[in-house]
C-alpha cells in the first residue's frame, strides 16, 4: 500500500471519529443556559393578588324618628347639613306639654310641703311615744300613718312630672351621632308620627365594603390585614383599608364567605352605594 494511500485512510477515520463525539454531546448552548420562563412567574403573581368587588356602605346610619306623636314646628337642617351629637334637628310643637311640666311642678311643690309637715309630725309622735304620752298604737295610726302618706304622695308627684319632663324633651329630635343629613321627609306643619322615618343621617368619616371571598382564599385572610381599594368613580385614586370583619361561614346564595373591609374617609369622597374593587395581596 502507498504513503498517500494510508494518510488518506487516517483523516477519512478522524473525520468520522469527530463527528461521532459530537452527535454524542448534542448542541451546547441550550442545555449551558436554558431560557427564562416568565410566563410562570406572571401566573405566581396573580394567585398572589386577590381581586373581589364590593359595595360601599356607611360605617354608622340611622332614620331619625319621633319617639311621640306631635305637630312639626321646625326643621332646623337640610340635606347635606353636616349635624353633632346631641344636636338639635327637629322641633315639635310642645305648649301642652310645657304645660304639663308646671302643673306637676306644682304639684310636687305641694307634695313636698305636706311631707316636711308630716315628717315633723312623726319626729314629735316618736318622742311623744319615748315619754309614753301616746300609745304605740296611737302613734302608728295617727302620725306614721300621715307620713306615710304623704311619703307616696310626694313620689307619685315626682314620678308625674318626671313623665312630663320626658314627654317635653322628647318634643326636641337630636341627633345619636355627628355625620350628615343623607335625606329629609318633614316639613314644618306637618304631623310626625312615631313609625314615620323624618331624616335619615349617615357617618362617612368612615366607610365600609362588604364583599366576599372563596373557600380557597378564607383561610389565608387575617383581621387588620391591609388591603388597596379602587373605586370607578373616583378613577386615579386608591384608598387603603384593613379587613375588619371574616365571616366564618360561607353564604349560601352567593358560595362565598363574607368579609368586610373599613376605610378612613375623612375627605368623604366616598359614597354609600359606590362600587369598589378590592385587591388583597397574599403575599404578606
Amino acid at each position: 500500500m502507498s504513503k498517500r494511500t494510508i494518510l488518506t485512510g487516517l483523516f477519512i477515520v478522524s473525520l468520522l471519529t469527530g463527528c461521532g463525539q459530537s452527535d454524542l454531546k448534542g448542541p451546547a448552548g441550550p442545555d449551558v443556559n436554558p431560557p427564562t420562563v416568565t410566563q410562570g412567574v406572571n401566573e405566581e403573581t396573580q394567585k398572589s393578588m386577590v381581586t373581589v368587588l364590593g359595595k360601599i356602605e356607611a360605617v354608622e346610619s340611622a332614620d331619625i324618628v319621633s319617639k311621640t306623636a306631635g305637630k312639626v314646628e321646625a326643621v332646623l337642617v337640610d340635606i347635606g347639613s353636616p349635624v353633632k351629637a346631641g344636636q338639635e334637628l327637629i322641633r315639635l310643637a310642645a305648649e301642652d306639654k310645657a304645660a304639663g311640666v308646671e302643673v306637676n311642678n306644682a304639684a310636687v311643690y305641694s307634695a313636698q310641703v305636706n311631707y316636711d309637715l308630716a315628717l315633723k309630725d312623726y319626729e314629735r309622735g316618736k318622742e311623744l311615744v319615748a315619754a309614753q304620752a301616746i300609745s304605740q298604737a296611737d302613734f302608728e295610726k295617727s302620725y306614721e300613718g300621715n307620713f306615710m302618706k304623704a311619703e307616696a304622695a310626694l313620689k307619685s308627684a315626682q314620678a308625674n312630672l318626671k313623665k312630663e319632663q320626658v314627654a317635653l324633651a322628647d318634643m326636641s329630635i337630636k341627633a345619636p351621632f355627628s355625620g350628615i343629613i343623607a335625606a329629609r321627609n318633614v316639613n314644618p306643619g306637618e304631623m310626625a308620627g312615631t313609625q314615620n322615618t323624618l331624616l335619615s343621617l349617615v357617618n362617612l368619616s368612615q366607610v365600609v365594603i362588604g364583599t366576599g371571598v372563596d373557600e380557597e382564599t378564607i383561610n389565608r385572610l387575617e383581621a387588620n390585614q391591609s388591603v388597596k381599594v379602587k373605586v370607578s368613580a373616583i378613577p386615579g385614586k386608591e384608598f387603603p383599608g384593613k379587613i375588619t370583619n371574616i365571616a366564618p361561614a360561607m353564604e349560601p346564595q352567593t358560595k362565598t364567605y363574607p368579609v368586610k373591609i373599613q376605610i378612613d374617609n375623612q375627605e368623604q369622597l366616598l359614597k354609600p352605594g359606590m362600587f369598589a374593587e378590592v385587591v388583597i395581596d397574599m403575599r404578606r
